[in-house]
């Protein structure tokens, strides 16, 4: 390990053996030794990364993909199946809520017991309590019990101690995101004050904009592996890009399985929605940045006395991030019975992703509410491909001007 690391893991692995049967585990515990019965499930395969002293590195990934168990594991409290971990210098690590503090003991007992883990004599700390107490900022609490604490103020407290108890690397899961924003940005400053003295700081988080612009690297791992270890921005983007793909991949297969929802009066119907784009007619995979056509066919049953025809976009988080209907529009529609047709042309300025097509048709007769006659919810999966270069669910293909200071 070079003197100016202060984290090195090489090729660590972890393996966990999941029992059919309780008796079987607890074989294994006391035998120490495996036997039948065992599913093994590899949660970290075969990881290899150092970090510099001085330097703060994100760790980003979906649930599951492993980046809790490489933190467990370089703050030593399980220990890897393959691999070695070596860490040069004190760790604190705020892993999740309630490790290393105990339920029945007031905020102030459990500082004692924290440094006491740490290896800190009871008159180090007691000098420590008053930055502790004020970082903390829990009030009266300090003196109950943490059992009574909220989620925010239990880790206000735990974070406020590990800081404060002079450790060369800080190790931090996504405990910080049960904190409130003002507490968290606070987090962020205390982070560079703690890199500013030679502090290294190790954290797994889903704020992937705190990762972008407060790490000097970041590693995505995925399915137990390690992707990529590069700048935060190309990890960002890369990882956003994953997440789309498994989303498009999910989505697909969803619509395989599941039917749309469906509902109304039926005095009327949505017969279809047709997409165009670039001259190809009926496409559902379109290119970035290219306009698109939504083609309505529609049929009334009877004769309504203002057709009013809805079309949304939704996300795979259930949000519409873009919809129309033709009465904000100023369009009259004829309310004959029959068949009809609808076309509504757009400029495509959807981030890369999926998005489920939604249609409705709505009767505003005059002085009676409005009738639903069809909404369907979920028609189609259209998919966004490309590079939009964008962040969020619109591409709004901003103007720049640098204003440098010259004339």
């Amino acid at each position: 390990m070079l003197c100016n690391e202060a984290i090195k893991i090489s090729g660590i692995t972890k393996e966990f053996h999941q029992f059919k049967t309780p008796i079987r585990s607890v074989y294994r515990l006391l035998a120490n030794k495996s036997m039948d019965g065992a599913d093994n499930f590899i949660a970290v395969s075969d990881v290899s990364f150092s970090v510099k002293k001085g330097e703060r590195v994100g760790i980003v990934g979906a649930n599951g993909a492993g980046k809790s168990t490489i933190l467990q594991m370089i703050a030593g409290t399980i220990n890897p199946s393959k691999g070695t971990v070596e860490v040069n210098g004190k760790v604190a690590a705020l892993l999740e809520l309630g490790a290393g503090f105990n339920l029945e003991f007031t905020g102030i007992e459990n500082i004692y017991l924290y440094a006491s883990l740490l290896g800190i004599d009871k008159t180090t700390i007691e000098k420590r309590i008053p930055y502790i107490k004020a970082f903390a900022d829990i009030g009266d609490f300090i003196e109950k019990p943490v059992k009574t604490y909220s989620s925010g103020m239990f880790v206000r407290l735990a974070f406020s101690v590990a800081i404060n108890v002079d450790p060369d690397i800080l190790i931090v899961d996504e405990a910080l995101s049960v904190g409130d924003y003002l507490f968290q940005s606070k987090c962020h400053r205390a982070f560079e004050q703690f890199q500013s003295k030679g502090g290294t700081v190790l954290f797994v988080s889903h704020d992937l904009t705190a990762v972008r612009n407060t790490c000097d690297r970041a590693i995505l791992i995925d399915k137990g592996k390690m992707i990529l270890d590069s700048t935060p921005d190309v990890v960002v983007n890369s990882y956003q890009e994953l997440m789309k793909t498994n989303e498009i991949t999910w989505l697909k297969s969803q619509s395989e399985i599941r039917s749309e929802y469906r509902f109304g009066e039926g005095g009327g119907i949505i017969d279809d929605v047709i997409v165009s784009s670039k001259g190809k007619y009926d496409v559902l995979d379109i290119e970035a940045n290219s306009d698109i056509s939504f083609k309505l066919i529609y049929e009334l049953y009877d004769d309504f006395e203002h057709p009013v025809v809805t079309l949304t976009l939704r996300n795979a988080s259930g949000i519409d991030v873009w919809g129309v209907n033709t009465k904000q529009m100023g369009l009259k529609l004829n309310g004959a019975k029959g068949k009809k047709e609808i076309t509504i042309s757009v400029p495509n300025f959807l981030a890369v992703g999926s998005y489920t097509i939604n249609a409705g048709l709505v009767d505003f007769p005059e002085n009676m509410p409005f009738i639903e006659h069809d909404h369907r919810w979920g028609m189609k999966l259209l998919t966004i491909s490309g590079d939009t270069n964008c962040m969020g669910f619109i591409n709004m293909k901003p103007s720049v001007h640098v204003d440098e200071g010259g004339k």
